[in-house]
């Protein structure tokens, strides 16, 4: 419930002790050690425990001191080039569907929890930088043995009939026992657009990778059932398993790397998901990110820090220290326990997630180039796909129109999301393989009212993969023109006529945002992304800069700045009623309003809290003393009814002699018009006047309070 900041790198106690004036919080142990971490224990700090079954989930992409990670995906490419025809190269050691290989992962998973469960760690990572092969990248895994057996029961489930599988794969299998798909070159090879015997192999892939990190959760949770199971260094949704949809249902928490709106699909599919992400840069744009990522759900940082910027070999305080700090220290000391707590809303526009999508547009790009699909890594699935590209823009686009989106999956779509979560406008990004159960619905969604917006041919293919005689949504569908590189063109000021299309369409379909903010000096706003959350009667209005990440990949040089976006922009924000409004990170409150004006800083946001009535007073109350050894209890309350539904309180705890006691200081979150927090003092603490302070996180309101420690 509160934000944590993780330092990934092991330091001594003493230097741990230096490192939390940073803001840092924990550390990381890792799991196979059989260790107990004392640097962090001695300093009262937690830790997450570390990539422990990398050996079976990270078999391609794992560290070893003598050879570079990617060695045994090279070594199965290359004994596909000395063979073609065989499928030795394409059984992946080990299988995800090894008994015995599942067995040690839960046997292991176990017993690493029993050794932790009593110091509470933050989470337990399965492993770093997972997956089928390469990370994300696209190889014909998994022919062994283990995995044909699993899809061949899968299959059966899926199918009901083998003349069912049969006359969907245009086949004739004698028996289950002979179902073998097709190899992605086999199905290059296909003149009858059906690519179903390959399609559903690649989907299988992504069940068995799912069923796999399931085993190692299920482990920890049989031991330690409210623990947060994790994946950590998680890719761009795509290949390798990376079917955000199913992982959002396996796993507790996650540290993704952003990219592709994994972030997002996370937060739309689960929202109780933890989400923590890695921080290795410096510089403003790297403040930027860590904002967004907090408005956008995260929940903390681990911190990647192999250059000694916290803390310099001889342990002086390092020059990336410095610069992050106080940042750091502003969302740990409210901010973002204060955005955690309350609930991140979105406008009644959906955007269609579908995997199967997804794999008949990497077929259509990717079949004309034949072999050359062996040759792709992570990489080239990043910066080579119109798929991906198409969806960044989309959501950059309605960013810059004011509004937020969720990602609704295929499977959603046919349990009826649509009309269950009062969606009004659904966006297909090249959506062109659709179950006929998601085309009715889709159909139903249009003929009551709702705007299907599309690009490609939607529902081309069914769910499988065999190309339907007509497209399944051919008369419902709204095409918008050129949309793929709305994300690059932004930055060169070329985003006008997608734009303009694009708000008329959703203002025909009676959408409008609710905060309507404009630029000032410009004649669109674009590069500002309106971000709302509700706290009971409370509303938080965030406003961010939302620049274009990794513009390196985007192609020639123009597109390769985000200049547009660094500079300050001068913002009128027009609320839907008149508010009392509090500038949350000045603390100050900025009087009834139904119109303001603010200056928006290109890397940090405006966060506004809008009350409908001025904040009550705090009052705080302690005991006139306590003695070493004893518990002192303070009282903190609001004089008046609370707007908000939780509460959360920033407090400093100082002693005799002004010394900040940061053992007992620290955030509050408690709900309704009061809360506690409890001060065990030490027999070992100086005895004197000390004082407390309690700030109200959301209204600024603060109030002090002193006690004697004898």
């Amino acid at each position: 419930r509160d934000y944590q900041i993780i330092m990934w790198q092991s330091y001594s106690g003493p230097d741990f002790a230096k490192l939390k004036a940073f803001g840092i919080t924990g550390g990381q142990v890792g799991g196979r050690t059989g260790e107990l971490p004392e640097n962090l224990i001695s300093n009262n700090l937690r830790w997450y425990v570390e990539g422990t079954g990398n050996l079976f989930y990270s078999e391609y992409h794992r560290y070893r001191p003598d050879r570079i990670q990617q060695w045994s995906w090279l070594q199965a490419k290359e004994l596909y080039r000395k063979d073609p025809s065989s499928k030795e190269a394409f059984k992946r050691y080990p299988s995800f569907s090894d008994p015995a290989w599942l067995e040690n992962t839960r046997e292991l998973f176990a017993r690493v929890a029993r050794q932790h469960a009593p110091y509470r760690p933050f989470f337990y990572s399965l492993a770093d930088e997972s997956g089928i092969a390469d990370l994300a990248s696209f190889w014909d895994f998994d022919f062994s043995d283990f995995s044909l057996a699993g899809m061949r029961e899968w299959l059966r489930q899926r199918y009901g009939t083998l003349s069912a599988l049969n006359a969907e794969w245009d086949r004739q299998f004698p028996d289950w026992n002979a179902v073998t798909p097709d190899t992605t070159s086999d199905a290059m090879k296909r003149t009858d657009g059906n690519y179903s015997a390959w399609a559903d192999f690649k989907e299988w892939m992504d069940v068995a990778y799912a069923r796999a990190l399931k085993v190692g959760v299920d482990a920890v949770h049989s031991v330690d059932p409210e623990a947060r199971v994790s994946m950590g260094g998680a890719q761009m949704p795509g290949w390798g398993g990376y079917d955000y949809w199913r992982l959002s249902h396996v796993v507790d928490a996650m540290e993704p790397y952003d990219i592709g709106d994994n972030i997002e699909m996370l937060r739309s599919f689960n929202p109780k998901i933890a989400v923590v992400t890695t921080a290795f840069a410096t510089g403003p744009w790297e403040k930027q990110r860590v904002w967004s990522e907090l408005l956008h759900g995260g929940r903390g940082l681990i911190l990647w820090d192999d250059s000694h910027g916290f803390l310099t070999k001889e342990s002086e305080t390092g020059a990336r220290a410095k610069e992050v700090s106080p940042y750091y220290n502003e969302i740990r000391d409210g901010v973002g326990a204060l955005l955690i707590n309350s609930q991140r809303q979105s406008d009644p526009i959906a955007i269609h997630f579908s995997q199967a999508s997804l794999r008949m547009e990497w077929m259509r790009e990717n079949r004309p180039k034949g072999n050359a699909w062996l040759n792709r890594t992570s990489s080239t699935e990043r910066r080579d796909n119109e798929f991906f590209m198409l969806r960044e823009s989309y959501c950059r686009l309605l960013e810059d129109l004011g509004f937020q989106y969720k990602f609704v999956a295929s499977e959603q779509v046919e349990n009826g999301e649509l009309t269950r979560g009062g969606y009004r406008a659904l966006i297909l990004p090249r959506s062109s393989a659709l179950s006929d159960v998601e085309a009715r619905e889709m159909e139903r969604f249009a003929t009551r009212g709702g705007v299907l917006i599309s690009d490609g041919e939607a529902g081309a293919y069914d769910e499988h993969g065999r190309r339907r005689a007509e497209p399944a949504l051919h008369d419902f569908v709204h095409p918008t023109g050129d949309t793929l590189n709305y994300h690059a063109n932004r930055l060169i000021q070329k985003e006008g006529p997608v734009y303009e299309w694009m708000g008329n369409a959703l203002h025909q379909a009676g959408l409008q945002p609710e905060y309507r903010v404009v630029d000032l000096q410009a004649p669109r706003t674009v590069g500002v992304e309106t971000q709302v959350f509700r706290n009971g009667g409370v509303v938080i209005l965030g406003l961010l800069s939302n620049p274009e990440l990794r513009v390196n990949e985007l192609g020639p040089p123009e597109f390769q700045s985000n200049d547009r976006f660094a500079k300050p922009r001068r913002l009128r924000v027009t609320l839907p009623a008149e508010r009392s409004v509090y500038d949350i990170r000045k603390g100050v409150s900025l009087g009834r309003k139904k119109e303001l004006e603010v200056v928006l800083d290109p890397y940090e946001p405006v966060l506004l809290g809008l009350l409908p009535d001025p904040a009550p007073a705090l009052v705080v109350t302690a005991p006139e003393g306590a003695r070493r050894g004893e518990t002192a209890n303070v009282g903190i309350r609001f004089a008046g009814a609370a707007a908000a539904d939780t509460n959360v309180f920033h407090v400093e705890v100082t002693d005799g002699e002004g010394h900040r006691m940061g053992a007992y200081s620290g955030n509050v979150i408690g709900g309704g018009n009061s809360a506690r927090k409890a001060i065990p003092i030490a027999v070992s603490d100086a005895p004197g006047h000390w004082q407390v302070t309690v700030r109200d996180a959301l209204s600024g309101r603060q109030q002090s309070v002193a006690f004697d420690v004898l």
